[in-house]
Protein backbone atom coordinates (compact mmCIF):
# COMPACT_ATOMS: atom_id res chain seq x y z
CA UNK A 1 0.00 0.00 0.00
CA UNK A 2 1.54 3.66 -0.69
CA UNK A 3 2.13 6.23 1.25
CA UNK A 4 -0.30 8.81 1.47
CA UNK A 5 1.23 12.05 0.22
CA UNK A 6 0.75 15.21 2.25
CA UNK A 7 -0.30 18.31 0.57
CA UNK A 8 2.29 21.11 -0.09
CA UNK A 9 0.33 23.77 1.59
CA UNK A 10 2.95 26.21 1.30
CA UNK A 11 2.77 25.58 -2.49
CA UNK A 12 -1.25 25.89 -2.61
CA UNK A 13 -1.05 28.94 -0.87
CA UNK A 14 1.53 31.00 -3.33
CA UNK A 15 -0.28 29.34 -6.13
CA UNK A 16 -4.03 30.72 -4.69
CA UNK A 17 -2.02 33.77 -3.85
CA UNK A 18 -1.41 34.05 -7.73
CA UNK A 19 -4.79 34.62 -8.45
CA UNK A 20 -5.01 37.81 -6.48
CA UNK A 21 -1.94 39.33 -8.59
CA UNK A 22 -3.62 37.83 -11.58
CA UNK A 23 -7.16 40.08 -10.98
CA UNK A 24 -4.95 43.03 -9.74
CA UNK A 25 -2.79 43.20 -12.84
CA UNK A 26 -6.13 43.28 -14.69
CA UNK A 27 -7.86 45.85 -12.12
CA UNK A 28 -4.80 47.95 -12.82
CA UNK A 29 -5.18 47.59 -16.37
CA UNK A 30 -9.01 48.72 -15.96
CA UNK A 31 -8.34 52.03 -14.21
CA UNK A 32 -5.57 53.21 -16.50
CA UNK A 33 -7.88 52.31 -19.93
CA UNK A 34 -10.77 52.78 -18.41
CA UNK A 35 -13.69 52.56 -21.65
CA UNK A 36 -17.26 52.40 -20.31
CA UNK A 37 -18.66 50.41 -23.37
CA UNK A 38 -16.47 47.58 -21.51
CA UNK A 39 -17.88 48.00 -18.70
CA UNK A 40 -19.49 44.42 -18.92
CA UNK A 41 -15.78 42.72 -20.33
CA UNK A 42 -14.37 43.59 -16.94
CA UNK A 43 -16.65 42.20 -14.93
CA UNK A 44 -16.65 38.64 -17.00
CA UNK A 45 -12.87 38.99 -16.99
CA UNK A 46 -12.15 39.64 -13.27
CA UNK A 47 -15.25 37.41 -12.42
CA UNK A 48 -13.78 34.60 -14.01
CA UNK A 49 -10.69 35.32 -12.37
CA UNK A 50 -12.64 35.01 -9.01
CA UNK A 51 -14.67 31.99 -9.66
CA UNK A 52 -11.15 30.31 -10.42
CA UNK A 53 -9.71 31.30 -6.97
CA UNK A 54 -13.04 30.70 -5.38
CA UNK A 55 -12.64 26.90 -6.67
CA UNK A 56 -8.77 26.93 -5.20
CA UNK A 57 -9.63 28.01 -2.25
CA UNK A 58 -12.55 25.09 -1.64
CA UNK A 59 -9.63 22.57 -2.69
CA UNK A 60 -7.82 23.82 -0.04
CA UNK A 61 -10.35 23.64 2.62
CA UNK A 62 -11.27 20.09 1.63
CA UNK A 63 -7.65 18.95 1.89
CA UNK A 64 -7.15 20.11 4.93
CA UNK A 65 -10.71 18.69 6.37
CA UNK A 66 -8.57 15.25 5.43
CA UNK A 67 -5.38 16.33 6.42
CA UNK A 68 -4.27 14.96 10.22
CA UNK A 69 -0.73 16.85 10.16
CA UNK A 70 0.62 19.94 8.65
CA UNK A 71 3.34 22.09 8.60
CA UNK A 72 1.95 25.20 10.38
CA UNK A 73 -1.17 25.54 12.29
CA UNK A 74 -4.76 24.04 10.71
CA UNK A 75 -5.94 27.42 12.14
CA UNK A 76 -3.22 29.81 10.76
CA UNK A 77 -3.81 28.21 7.13
CA UNK A 78 -7.53 28.61 7.69
CA UNK A 79 -7.14 31.96 8.50
CA UNK A 80 -4.63 32.49 5.51
CA UNK A 81 -6.50 30.97 2.59
CA UNK A 82 -9.55 32.82 3.89
CA UNK A 83 -7.75 36.74 4.02
CA UNK A 84 -6.23 35.59 0.39
CA UNK A 85 -9.41 34.40 -0.91
CA UNK A 86 -11.46 37.78 0.51
CA UNK A 87 -8.32 39.55 -1.35
CA UNK A 88 -9.45 38.46 -4.90
CA UNK A 89 -13.29 39.05 -3.86
CA UNK A 90 -12.26 42.41 -2.87
CA UNK A 91 -10.79 43.22 -6.26
CA UNK A 92 -13.57 41.61 -8.32
CA UNK A 93 -16.20 44.18 -6.03
CA UNK A 94 -14.35 47.13 -7.24
CA UNK A 95 -15.30 46.26 -11.05
CA UNK A 96 -18.66 45.98 -9.65
CA UNK A 97 -19.08 49.20 -7.85
CA UNK A 98 -17.77 50.61 -11.42
CA UNK A 99 -20.77 48.40 -12.81
CA UNK A 100 -23.72 49.14 -9.83
CA UNK A 101 -22.78 52.82 -9.76
CA UNK A 102 -22.90 53.54 -13.69
CA UNK A 103 -19.35 55.52 -13.25
CA UNK A 104 -18.96 57.02 -16.54
CA UNK A 105 -15.10 58.03 -15.56
CA UNK A 106 -12.95 56.76 -12.93
CA UNK A 107 -12.08 58.95 -10.14
CA UNK A 108 -9.12 60.76 -10.41
CA UNK A 109 -6.91 59.12 -7.92
CA UNK A 110 -8.08 55.99 -8.76
CA UNK A 111 -5.31 54.98 -11.26
CA UNK A 112 -2.74 55.77 -8.84
CA UNK A 113 -4.59 54.11 -5.81
CA UNK A 114 -4.94 50.83 -7.91
CA UNK A 115 -1.18 50.93 -8.67
CA UNK A 116 -0.13 50.77 -5.62
CA UNK A 117 -3.02 47.85 -4.40
CA UNK A 118 -1.36 45.74 -7.17
CA UNK A 119 2.45 46.47 -5.64
CA UNK A 120 0.70 45.65 -2.56
CA UNK A 121 -0.93 42.48 -3.75
CA UNK A 122 2.40 41.53 -5.80
CA UNK A 123 4.52 41.99 -2.55
CA UNK A 124 2.07 39.61 -0.14
CA UNK A 125 2.82 36.96 -3.18
CA UNK A 126 6.23 37.14 -2.97
CA UNK A 127 5.92 36.94 0.74
CA UNK A 128 3.49 33.65 -0.19
CA UNK A 129 6.93 32.42 -2.07
CA UNK A 130 8.27 32.85 0.82
CA UNK A 131 6.29 31.78 3.71
CA UNK A 132 8.05 27.65 3.79
CA UNK A 133 11.02 29.28 5.11
CA UNK A 134 8.95 30.98 8.21
CA UNK A 135 11.62 29.12 9.86
CA UNK A 136 14.51 30.88 9.22
CA UNK A 137 12.57 34.46 8.69
CA UNK A 138 14.97 37.15 7.97
CA UNK A 139 13.83 37.80 3.98
CA UNK A 140 10.25 36.50 5.16
CA UNK A 141 10.10 39.78 7.73
CA UNK A 142 11.87 41.96 5.08
CA UNK A 143 8.70 40.77 2.45
CA UNK A 144 6.44 41.72 5.44
CA UNK A 145 7.94 45.31 6.01
CA UNK A 146 7.27 45.79 2.48
CA UNK A 147 3.42 45.21 2.52
CA UNK A 148 2.74 46.80 5.42
CA UNK A 149 4.84 50.11 3.68
CA UNK A 150 3.07 50.09 0.70
CA UNK A 151 -0.64 49.72 2.58
CA UNK A 152 0.56 53.06 4.43
CA UNK A 153 1.33 54.53 1.11
CA UNK A 154 -2.18 53.51 0.02
CA UNK A 155 -4.04 55.02 3.11
CA UNK A 156 -2.41 58.10 2.41
CA UNK A 157 -3.70 57.89 -1.48
CA UNK A 158 -6.93 56.98 0.08
CA UNK A 159 -6.96 59.94 2.42
CA UNK A 160 -6.23 62.30 -0.09
CA UNK A 161 -8.45 61.32 -2.82
CA UNK A 162 -11.57 61.64 -0.35
CA UNK A 163 -10.65 65.00 0.89
CA UNK A 164 -10.03 65.94 -2.59
CA UNK A 165 -13.75 63.99 -3.69
CA UNK A 166 -15.73 66.18 -1.38
CA UNK A 167 -14.08 69.78 -1.73
CA UNK A 168 -15.28 69.22 -5.74
CA UNK A 169 -18.38 70.44 -6.93
CA UNK A 170 -19.17 66.74 -7.95
CA UNK A 171 -23.27 65.72 -7.91
CA UNK A 172 -24.33 63.34 -5.43
CA UNK A 173 -24.30 60.44 -7.88
CA UNK A 174 -20.73 60.52 -9.04
CA UNK A 175 -19.31 61.50 -5.43
CA UNK A 176 -21.07 58.13 -3.97
CA UNK A 177 -19.49 56.12 -6.62
CA UNK A 178 -16.22 57.16 -6.60
CA UNK A 179 -16.18 57.27 -2.41
CA UNK A 180 -17.11 53.36 -3.03
CA UNK A 181 -14.15 52.50 -5.63
CA UNK A 182 -11.71 54.40 -3.71
CA UNK A 183 -12.92 52.29 -0.37
CA UNK A 184 -13.08 49.06 -2.43
CA UNK A 185 -9.47 49.96 -3.53
CA UNK A 186 -8.01 50.46 0.03
CA UNK A 187 -9.78 47.52 1.75
CA UNK A 188 -7.59 45.64 -1.02
CA UNK A 189 -4.19 46.84 0.27
CA UNK A 190 -5.84 46.15 4.17
CA UNK A 191 -6.61 42.71 3.46
CA UNK A 192 -3.29 42.43 2.14
CA UNK A 193 -2.04 43.71 5.02
CA UNK A 194 -4.09 41.22 7.35
CA UNK A 195 -2.90 38.40 5.44
CA UNK A 196 1.00 39.92 6.32
CA UNK A 197 -0.32 39.68 9.92
CA UNK A 198 -1.03 36.20 9.89
CA UNK A 199 2.09 35.21 8.14
CA UNK A 200 4.10 37.12 11.41
CA UNK A 201 1.56 35.44 13.69
CA UNK A 202 3.43 31.74 12.22
CA UNK A 203 6.96 33.37 12.60
CA UNK A 204 6.56 34.29 16.03
CA UNK A 205 4.44 30.74 16.86
CA UNK A 206 7.26 28.56 15.18
CA UNK A 207 10.36 30.83 16.16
Amino acid sequence: MMAKKNNDYFELIHKQTAYCVEASNLLKEIMLKFNTDNVGVYRTQIHEIEHQADDMHHDILKKLSTEFITPIDQEDILRLVQIIDDITDALDEVVLDVYMYHIAQIPEKAAELSRTVNLCVKALYEAAAELKNFKKPEKLRQLLVKVNDIEIKADFIYTDAIYALFSSDADGKALLGAKAVYEGLENCCDLCERAADVIEQVIIKNT
